[in-house]
């Protein structure tokens, strides 16, 4: 008698496909490392607070214009370098924002602004200093400002320029940063942060509405080291000075 052929065994399932990683692990950098310490140290040991301000950047906008049409060296200068510049000029007249806090009972104010500046890198956030900034030109502070921020990307700057500022600026204005809180560089006792510039509408002097271009300042401060009515001061006077900014290159 015929037997029938046994049935061919059934196929083995394929083996499932390795599940695709829906996370990676990564180790800060070295940088990324001394950053994070420095904040977390900066909220953790300061009374932080931030006050908010916009002023009209009419006079600045139109001065920008004129810097561009007059060709180099002149257009090379940003509406950032000349808040720097005005910064430089006006902090002074806060003593307690241009200083270190060495200790809860003791802080060091400077007679010179050393301006820190905050540069974003591929390794992470530096900020090198324009030191004496309240000595140099508009035209002197754009240039130095560009030449450290070129050395901070490329790696090549020196370790003396990322250190002794007296006060710092961030500029987040043109990723459309309407107002933030910057975190203080320790051991200062204040940094600017630098906004965009927005439409706001007004009532002119004939009644109409008119729309103006303001420009938003944000000032944190270390309460043991300023109160508010002195930091509020120095911001009202840093606006002004934005608003009548050919008035103040002439001082």
């Amino acid at each position: 008698v015929q037997t029938a052929a046994p049935a061919q065994a059934a196929a083995a399932p394929a083996a499932p496909a390795a599940a695709e990683a829906e996370y990676e692990d990564v180790k800060f950098s070295g940088i990324r490392r001394a950053i994070s310490k420095s904040m977390h140290t900066s909220l953790s040991t300061m009374a932080q607070l931030t006050h908010n301000f916009s002023f009209d950047a009419t006079e600045i906008l139109q001065y920008r214009k004129q810097l561009k049409a007059a060709g180099e060296p002149y257009d090379g200068i940003t509406i950032g370098d000349i808040v720097l510049y005005a910064v430089s000029r006006t902090v002074l007249s806060c003593p307690d924002l241009n200083a270190h806090m060495l200790d809860d009972n003791n802080i060091r104010l400077f007679k010179h602004v050393n301006l820190g500046v905050a540069v974003d890198t591929p390794r992470g956030l530096m900020v090198p200093t324009i030191f004496r900034a309240e000595t140099k030109s508009l035209l002197e502070i754009s240039k130095e400002v560009k030449d450290l921020a070129a050395q901070a990307r490329s790696g090549s700057i020196s370790p003396d320029l990322l250190s002794g500022g007296t006060f710092t600026v961030t500029n987040l204005g043109s990723f459309g940063v309407e107002s933030f809180t910057p975190v203080i560089n320790p051991p200062q006792t204040g940094i600017l942060g630098v906004c965009t510039t927005v439409q706001r509408p007004r009532q002119a002097a004939d009644g109409s509405i008119q729309l103006y271009p303001a420009m938003g300042l944000s000032l944190t401060y270390d309460h043991r080291a300023v109160d508010g009515a002195p930091a509020s001061r120095f911001m009202k006077q840093l606006c002004s000075n934005l608003e009548h900014f050919t008035v103040l290159l002439s001082k």
